[in-house]
């Protein structure tokens, strides 16, 4: 089914299919998914639930809300299905997106004053 993807560290935005949960994971190149707690125009934004556990990641902000890594776009229907795009536009959604390039994170901070940092 339709979706879009969110490639932070090439600063690419393309429509594309996913298959299924798995084939979500394998396009993030993660281990486990983590529904981000913004919606996008009423859609899901799928991300790497340990991408903030790395030492640096690649960042995007989304209508001001930072976003570590790559990401999935997709709706979900009423059984709880993810479903393609709804009300948003390939478009539309590029022109939400701001690519913030390579940035440490500083993981002392973490689970209190989240903050990164410009990769030097």
């Amino acid at each position: 089914m339709k979706a879009y993807f969110i490639d932070a560290k090439n600063e690419l935005i393309v429509e594309t299919d996913v298959v299924d949960y798995h084939h979500k994971k394998e396009l993030l190149n993660c281990n486990w998914l983590e529904m981000y707690p913004y919606q996008v125009n009423g859609n899901d934004i799928w991300t790497d639930e340990e991408g903030n556990l790395k030492e640096f990641n690649y960042f995007f902000t989304i209508d001001d809300y930072i976003v570590s890594g790559n990401a999935i776009i997709m709706s979900c229907d009423d059984e709880g299905e993810s479903v393609a795009p709804k009300n948003l536009t390939l478009d539309e959604l590029k022109s939400k997106v701001t690519f913030m390039g390579k940035r440490y994170i500083d993981h002392e901070k973490l689970f209190s004053n989240f903050t990164i940092e410009e990769w030097k």
